[in-house]
């Protein structure tokens, strides 16, 4: 059995976008965890050359890399899930770095809450940051705030930011395969059947750089953004018709423990187990 004080860093990443995989280490390392806590970094590669493992250092047991048939992010992240053995989940992009005290900040949320998002600071190829400028209040989310930005155009947090209870990751069957909205789909999925919580202090670098997904023109086509959104919506909705809710469960007790033997689609099983619908919620 392991620890339910265990936070798992998942980080999907391709040949060609590993090369700052050893600052995003560094900068893991020098996390200070709340007491008796720790993290694992599982790193999934979208396809199997293995280039990205080079990056990353040897020895360290903390450090998990896997490959698998190349299916771009969402898919990819899935993949990492297999591996993961924390409570808790954070994502963090192959070219971001995490800033002092993200992950206890996330953990002292997630205590309260099933999910939490923090403030990001864009990190320009100058060397130069700028903070987002439509970030909410600290706190709790009022409900239903994301979706009506993101149905608006408009959404005012970075949702590559987002850190969840594990049972809630599984429940909602994990990142939704949608290209460059992925972790949008998974925070307005969250954000519908629980209350979460947004950390104005900024906890990662989003690095700015012409090779990222969202830098491209093809990513901005109208029919395929549209199809996006829609798509989101769509999901959303068909939630709250089922009136489907998520119980969170504690994340410092050793009765909540993980149990490394369970097969994946076990471990789904399991936080369905604290989904309610209609009467029940």
């Amino acid at each position: 059995m392991a620890t339910p004080r265990l936070i798992s860093v998942v980080t999907a990443v391709f040949d060609g976008g590993h090369h700052y995989l050893r600052e995003l280490y560094e900068s893991l390392c020098a996390q200070e965890m709340p007491e008796g806590w720790s993290w694992e970094w599982c790193v999934q590669e979208d396809g199997n050359s293995g280039t990205p493992k080079q990056e990353l250092p040897d020895g360290d047991p903390r450090v998990h890399y896997g490959t698998g048939l190349a299916g771009r992010a969402a898919v990819t992240r899935n993949m990492a899930l297999s591996q993961a053995q924390g409570i808790v989940i954070r994502n963090v992009d192959a070219d971001d770095v995490l800033l002092p005290g993200a992950l206890s900040r996330d953990i002292d949320a997630l205590r309260r809450v099933a999910w939490c998002v923090s403030a990001g600071l864009d990190l320009h190829e100058d060397g130069t940051t700028t903070p987002g400028p439509y970030d909410p209040p600290n706190g709790p989310i009022e409900p239903g705030r994301f979706y009506r930005e993101q149905a608006e155009d408009r959404l005012s947090v970075l949702a590559a930011n987002v850190a969840m209870h594990t049972d809630l990751i599984w429940s909602l069957g994990g990142w939704m395969a949608l290209t460059g909205a992925e972790t949008i789909a998974t925070l307005l999925a969250a954000e519908a059947v629980t209350p979460g919580e947004f950390i104005a202090e900024p906890s990662m670098l989003y690095r700015k750089h012409s090779a990222q997904t969202t830098a491209s023109a093809d990513y901005w086509n109208p029919q395929e953004d549209e199809a996006r959104r829609r798509l989101i919506q769509m999901r959303v909705d068909a939630i709250h018709a089922n009136r489907t809710r998520y119980l969170p469960g504690p994340i410092d007790d050793d009765d909540s423990a993980v149990d490394p033997s369970v097969p994946p689609e076990a471990r789904q099983a399991q936080g369905l187990s604290r989904m309610t619908r209609g009467n029940e919620a």
